[in-house]
């Protein structure tokens, strides 16, 4: 599948609900989803032949799957502890209880218990533990016994694999309770959930497994909240040179950038701007800036402008550039620009005069602070790319509200009629028509300065080659990722520095995003 759909709690309830009304058991999904859990556990710690296992079983379809476990962990010879915290709620999850129950009579190396409290688990020291209390029931402060269990959970050296979402954790925001289980490995059951991928999601799943069920695909996008890229799908939408290019038909950007003091933020958007393919780049700057700028980019037309006292682009520049936009396919504005009131005034003019989809970042959109409606007042496509404070600048407050992150970038990219990236953990995209993408796994290189203008850059040299802004700003995102991913298999996340990205954009580009191999003859 090109594409990962991501479904919050309701989605899944009702793709399950679906599914059952379709024909499918509800009982053959419990067991697939066990069984694909015990794999997928045996796959990153090994076989659990001879090892101890404890399952910790709440009274919904959760604990119905962690039932499932129980019985197929001790059939691969496992030496099972299955804890259950009350009745199953559900008749599936009941009559695998039934089953297992019944397994244990005559088998010593597996048991069933009832608990109200953490003191049945006494001194156990288990080789796995699974968590299958809450799923993706889990919502607000972790009642008891589910937050005892938590806590003794946390205590074990042992690795713990969380079944659908750890217990504790959001499955649609993200939102964590004290408490929550941090997992090794979550296996979540026939998509991704947002709460995996938002606020705490990442931190405390682990590594997620998506595990096929039986619900088909059809049934899973059409609850989609969110969708998530594949290498495939980006590769799909990056733009293939031509084999009769020049520089002028590989796509021009024109980048409207840097100041006297910042001009490292435009040589960095220039350069990705080049590395993600464009074929000619021209940069109008200030005077002041402009030699320090070819001295860092030999490659970009350094374009010098007039300038402001402060060492910033001056209202004076503003028809020889709306003249330069003429010859370009893309522009790049804001970064290192500055945030002195006329060259302000300089980027909220230039907006109703763009003829080409523009990427609108860091200075230029701290240019809208107060004038943020302005923004839809574009004469061209735009890209949008703040971190949350730019964000809060915008809309003129302390700290924009978060906790429904999906439906903000939604929200304000239909408001604004643009594209909209909010960068963060993870990054999430939307565009004007309500479709939302939420970015790649957090890579911990990125969090150094200038990586937002090397997201800039590349986003434009994507726009300049034809590539629409809503899957230039996806693709861009995972080229950057994939950039860091590459750069941390041999070399410390810390020590990556902005530039160090576009650099290693020829060997990302050609090994995760190039085209396909020709068949063999």
């Amino acid at each position: 599948m090109s594409l990962l759909p991501v479904l919050d709690a309701a989605a899944m309830r009702e793709a399950d609900r679906r599914t059952i009304e379709s024909g499918l058991p509800g009982r053959e999904l419990m067991e697939a989803a066990g069984r694909a859990a015990c794999d997928a556990a045996e796959e990153a710690f090994g076989k659990m032949d001879g090892r101890e296992v404890v399952v910790l079983c709440g009274r919904g379809n959760n604990g119905g799957d962690g039932f499932v476990v129980a019985r197929i962990l001790r059939g691969r010879g496992a030496r099972v502890r299955a804890f259950t915290t009350g009745a199953p709620s559900t008749d599936d999850a009941r009559a695998n209880l039934d089953a297992l129950e019944g397994l244990a009579d005559d088998d010593d190396g597996l048991t069933v218990a009832p608990l109200d409290d953490a003191r049945p688990l006494g001194n156990l020291h288990p080789d796995l533990v699974v968590d299958a209390l809450l799923g993706t029931g889990s919502t607000g402060p972790l009642r008891d016994p589910y937050g005892a269990l938590c806590a003794w959970m946390a205590r074990q050296a042992a690795p713990v694999v969380a079944l659908d979402v750890p217990t504790g954790l959001d499955a649609s925001t993200g939102a964590a309770a004290d408490g929550t289980v941090t997992a090794r490995l979550t296996v979540t059951f026939a998509a991704l959930k947002a709460g995996l991928l938002l606020g705490a999601g990442p931190r405390l799943a682990g590594e997620v497994v998506v595990a096929e069920i039986g619900i088909p695909a059809q049934v899973l996008a059409d609850g989609a909240v969110a969708w998530r890229a594949t290498d495939a799908w980006v590769a799909a939408h990056l733009p293939r040179r031509a084999l009769d290019a020049h520089k002028y038909t590989a796509g021009r950007v024109l980048a409207i950038a840097g100041s006297r003091a910042f001009t490292g933020a435009a040589a960095l958007a220039t350069g990705a701007a080049y590395r993600a393919g464009a074929g000619a780049v021209v940069c109008c700057t200030p005077r002041s800036a402009a030699p320090t700028l070819d001295a860092l980019r030999v490659e970009v037309m350094v374009d010098p402008q007039p300038e402001t006292d402060d060492g910033t682009l001056a209202i004076m520049a503003y028809d020889a550039i709306v003249e330069r936009l003429k010859a370009a396919d893309a522009a790049v504005v804001g970064c290192g620009l500055g945030k002195t009131v006329e060259t302000q005034r300089f980027v909220r003019a230039l907006l109703r005069r763009l003829p080409i989809p523009t990427v609108l970042d860091a200075d230029g959109l701290s240019s809208f602070a107060g004038h943020a409606d302005k923004l839809a007042d574009a004469s061209a496509p735009l890209v949008l790319t703040p971190h949350t404070g730019e964000l809060a600048r915008l809309l003129g407050e302390e700290a924009p509200d978060l906790s429904d992150r999906l439906g903000l970038v939604r929200t304000l990219a239909a408001r604004w009629d643009a594209v909209l990236l909010l960068k963060g953990m993870p990054s999430v995209v939307a565009a004007p028509d309500g479709r939302v993408f939420i970015g790649p796994p957090p890579q911990p290189a990125l969090a150094t300065a200038g990586t937002g203008d090397v997201l800039a850059g590349t986003i434009a040299g994507l726009l300049a080659q034809g590539t629409p802004p809503f899957e230039a700003a996806v693709a861009a995102l995972h080229v950057g990722s994939a950039a860091a991913e590459w750069w941390g298999r041999d070399r410390a996340p810390e020590a990556l520095l902005a530039s160090d990205l576009p650099a290693l954009y020829p060997y990302v580009l050609h090994a995760r995003f190039g085209p396909p191999a020709a068949p063999a003859p």
